[in-house]
């Protein structure tokens, strides 16, 4: 019964509605019922992605949600596994990092099915990177390239030099729109250490040429995988600027993904553990759990939520926990999942997370930090108390953390890993 009402969920059309859902404002931005699941991602890197569920082939008109107005991004009619994506929608943003957007599709019996989700980008911290030589000798010309990791462009940035001894000079360096990378060269007209510094919306990038002297060593930060299905979105990127320079944050998020659906996180993690070699993983996963598996030498089917399907959910979990432990080379930290407001998946979601504390247990180098308790200590909550006030954490649907909420975990996520240092 619960793994059918997860599937209705995900792929059954305005399944989360009411029978009679009333239609939203004119304004698609403006308050009005939320009658079905809608997801923001920022997966690839200088976009964001958004996924409407239920539409079942049904055009999905999508906006941004700014200032008080709805801009229409696009339309799209495309409907796979009951999620209608819309691709790289729109492109992230150096002065805007919080985007809100809302999503439409017409249903059979005329009303609306109308969606709503957030999240936060990156910042321009880590958009740009600086090539150019270590090493140089004196009068000669090299050439700094400037890339724009995002692959946007239509920014303005400046290049600052420094001689040996001297000061900072700067000149503007504007990226067209989609412009990948933008190069200038520099003499080297003496002995010593030149300086090179790019700035950008109040980040700086820096680096260094040797003419004649030792180059310094600039070691490369551990690398982090920040991983696993829709509740892993935007924690990702709040977690990047947390952790600052003392880590390179890769995010590879999945929605849909779920364990107890063909194990399909087990060879997504064997994939990125051999292309990333990553020094720690932090994983969540367990928006859509439920499904019935298979377990044993005689593959007995074992329904949700009793002993035997939290004991092979459980399995499941310490093996992959084991991939990203890369024999006890790695760090893992595994989150828990916070109570949803829909009560017929609560159980669910308490089985999911007893599976994963027991998977996690005595497991060297495998640390599970407790959602369920700092944001539903007593069940479901959509304002806790944090910083000493009041903070709406969860976004519409009930299921996932909003803006606020994932700026909390990424802070209690990077609070945990330092610690373990």
């Amino acid at each position: 019964m619960l793994t059918a009402m997860l599937t209705a969920l995900l792929a059954g059309p305005g399944a989360t509605a009411r029978a009679q859902a009333p239609p939203p404002a004119a304004d698609p931005c403006a308050p009005a019922p939320v009658t079905t699941a809608f997801g923001a991602n920022t997966n690839h890197v200088g976009v964001v992605d958004l996924h409407f569920y239920g539409a079942a082939g049904a055009p999905v008109t999508y906006y941004e949600c700014a200032g008080g107005r709805s801009q229409r991004l696009g339309e799209r009619s495309f409907d796979r596994a009951g999620v209608t994506s819309m691709n790289a929608a729109t492109p992230w943003r150096c002065d805007r990092l919080t985007r809100r957007f809302a999503a439409t599709a017409p249903r059979p019996d005329g009303t609306l099915a109308r969606g709503t989700a957030g999240v936060r980008t990156s910042s321009c911290a880590r958009r740009f990177r600086l090539d150019m030589p270590r090493r140089g000798a004196r009068g000669s010309l090299v050439r700094i390239r400037i890339v724009d990791r995002w692959r946007t462009g239509a920014i303005d940035t400046s290049l600052c030099v420094a001689p040996p001894g001297g000061r900072m000079a700067c000149r503007g360096v504007a990226f067209a729109p989609s412009a990948r990378a933008v190069s200038r060269r520099l003499r080297l007209r003496s002995r010593g250490r030149w300086r090179v510094e790019l700035r950008v919306r109040g980040f700086r990038v820096r680096g260094a040429i040797a003419v004649g002297v030792r180059a310094a060593a600039l070691p490369a930060p551990p690398r982090l995988l920040a991983t696993g299905d829709s509740t892993m979105q935007g924690v990702e990127s709040f977690l990047a600027d947390e952790l600052g320079a003392s880590a390179n944050v890769v995010g590879d998020v999945r929605p849909g993904l779920a364990i107890s659906k063909g194990n399909q996180l087990r060879p997504v993690a064997r994939s990125q553990v051999a292309r990333l070699a990553p020094r720690t993983t932090v994983v969540s996963i367990g928006a859509i759990e439920g499904f019935a598996m298979r377990a044993g030498p005689d593959r007995r089917q074992l329904e949700c939520c009793a002993e035997p399907w939290v004991a092979e959910y459980a399995r499941r979990v310490r093996e992959i926990m084991g991939f990203y432990r890369r024999s006890g080379r790695a760090r893992v930290f595994w989150l828990t999942i916070p109570v949803p407001g829909d009560r017929a998946r609560v159980a669910v979601n308490a089985a999911v997370n007893r599976a994963i504390v027991r998977a996690g247990r005595n497991l060297k180098g495998v640390r599970v930090l407790r959602m369920d308790r700092l944001f539903t200590p007593d069940g479901y909550r959509e304002v806790m108390r944090y910083g000493g006030r009041d903070v709406v954490v969860r976004e519409d649907d009930g299921i996932h953390l909003n803006v606020a909420g994932t700026a909390i975990a990424a802070r209690e996520i990077a609070r945990a890993l330092r610690r373990r240092q």
